[in-house]
């Protein structure tokens, strides 16, 4: 069973991976295009100040950056994210075995929980920022601190489940879920409190454009999640039901 749900988590990743590139393509593109000439207008400028004149050559165009590096970086991603959720889905589905629980939920379910922890609230705690924004010396602490946001949100929402899935048994199944949920919020809250925070927004960029590429982005994230939760959440009644009766119920 558990072959199955991977194969079909990477199926599934593939999928998003490519809706998200259409997207990114279509709206990140132009907010990455502006950043970057507005980055190269500010180092002109600096460049003219100060005497210097610095040539850099790109070893890849931007129209490749654009299509083929974005493609195929986009689309590996997804398929890297199907994998780990369909992990995670075949662990929330032995957890919830011999009990009644329609399978397309749980997939849907599922994938709205990955993207909460995985998304949504590192996101909230470290806006993604288009080139020109940050500065390189905090570069790798920036990134460090980003991935020990998604490490705990990862984790702190394993641990909901698990607290929930216990829960629901004594109080029922809202009132546990209520539970988990404020738990998971508290503790994500602290430990976005407890990283260091980065302020490093130059005063002259563009405010419309920062919300602009920030607000797509998230939508870009939502898109690949709920993609990988539709595919699975249709698919993955046909592809386990033989092997789930008297088990996991498999509804739609």
């Amino acid at each position: 069973m558990e072959k199955r749900i991977i194969g079909l988590g990477i199926a599934g990743g593939f999928a998003a991976g490519i809706v998200s590139f259409a997207f990114a393509r279509w709206q990140l593109a132009p907010l990455i295009t502006a950043a970057v000439d507005y980055e190269e207008q500010r180092s002109h400028a600096a460049e003219a100040l100060g005497g210097a004149h610095a040539h850099e050559h790109e070893v890849f165009s931007r129209a490749v950056q654009e299509n083929v590096g974005s493609a195929v970086g986009t689309v590996a991603f997804g398929v890297i994210m199907g994998a780990l959720f369909a992990v995670a889905l075949a662990m929330v589905l032995a957890s919830l075995r011999g009990r009644h629980a329609s399978l397309s939920l749980v997939a849907a379910s599922t994938a709205a929980a990955g993207f909460v922890s995985v998304a949504m609230v590192p996101f909230l705690a470290y806006p993604a920022n288009p080139p020109g924004v940050g500065l390189s010396e905090t570069a790798g602490d920036r990134t460090t601190a980003y991935l020990l946001m998604i490490a705990a949100s990862l984790a702190t929402a394993a641990a909901a489940v698990i607290v929930g899935l216990r829960l629901a048994q004594r109080i029922g199944g809202a009132s546990a879920a209520a539970a988990s949920i404020a738990g998971y919020l508290t503790v994500v809250t602290a430990v976005a409190l407890a990283l260091p925070a980065f302020r490093e927004v130059p005063p002259e960029f563009p405010a419309e454009l920062l919300a602009d590429f920030r607000l797509s982005s998230l939508v870009g994230q939502a898109l690949m999640w709920a993609t990988l939760g539709a595919v699975t959440s249709v698919l993955l009644p046909r592809v386990l039901a033989p092997a789930t009766t008297g088990a996991v119920r498999a509804g739609r």
